[in-house]
């Protein structure tokens, strides 16, 4: 049988953000794969850090990460790529987003920081069951930047075309977006683990929920969206599963016969 390598969004596919909870059919599941030989990865908008609250919670590891949409990829505890996002549209967007009084954050390798600490940029985070991050200092704008966090969708509209030639504003949820290069995707970081294994698409199965999910289910030979997955992503899907609050990926992998 052929090499397999499985990758897996976090929220709303492995982790259910609405329960707090990795269910325990999907931990098995997890488990299960690994003891067949078959590779299990992360692809996920968060940063390492910010998925290691959660997978430290139930003692997860996996082979590799695709990180902050494809922005930072590891593979065996080894980062092999990296791209941080450009430092003249981070100043640009800055100056805007304060000429608006509009609210933004940051994802650094270990670190996130937002602008403020207002009721909507608490309630972001808290849908997420994430920590709030700290405040900005005018500093860490001079770090590696990977990701900027956008959170004010009623001007997400004019932002995304005032900077379209830097970068993509990617909405999740019905409170922000995030913001990544315009050649930035899930999928480019799929294909460097893919390649760096010696494998090829044909070997690939990816699941997903959510709108920055679409290109990562395209670069999969089969690409699953969870029941409770976006219209948008069902559309480009391979077959959908069920929720994930009722064993959706494990259903999944038991019909692909992979469990």
């Amino acid at each position: 049988m052929k090499q397999r390598i499985v990758f897996i969004d976090i929220d709303g596919t492995l982790f259910d953000n609405e329960n707090d909870i990795i269910h325990s059919s999907t931990i098995d599941a997890i488990h299960k794969l690994k003891d067949k030989g078959i590779k299990v990865c992360i692809s996920s908008g968060r940063s390492k850090i910010l998925g290691d609250e959660i997978f430290l919670r139930y003692n997860l590891t996996f082979d590799g990460y695709v990180l902050i949409n494809g922005q930072y990829v590891m593979l065996n505890n080894e980062v092999i790529y990296h791209n941080p996002i450009n430092q003249t549209f981070i100043t640009e967007f800055i100056n805007e987003c304060e000429l608006k009084d509009v609210d933004y954050g940051f994802l650094t390798e270990n670190d996130t920081f937002v602008s403020s600490h207002r009721p909507h940029v608490i309630k972001a985070f808290k849908d997420f069951k994430m920590k709030l991050p700290r405040l900005i200092k005018k500093a860490d704008v001079y770090q590696n930047i990977y990701q900027g966090i956008f959170l004010d969708l009623e001007t997400i509209s004019y932002f995304s075309q005032k900077f379209a030639h830097y970068v993509r504003f990617i909405p999740w949820l019905h409170n922000g977006a995030d913001i990544i290069p315009v050649n930035a995707s899930k999928a480019k970081g799929m294909e460097i683990i893919v390649e760096k294994l010696g494998l090829t698409r044909d070997n690939v199965i990816a699941f997903g929920d959510s709108t920055n999910d679409i290109e990562m289910l395209q670069y999969a030979n089969i690409g699953v969206a969870m029941g409770n997955a976006k219209d948008s992503l069902k559309e480009v899907a391979s077959f959908v599963t069920d929720d994930i609050d009722k064993d959706g990926l494990w259903k999944a992998l038991k019909e692909l016969k992979l469990i």
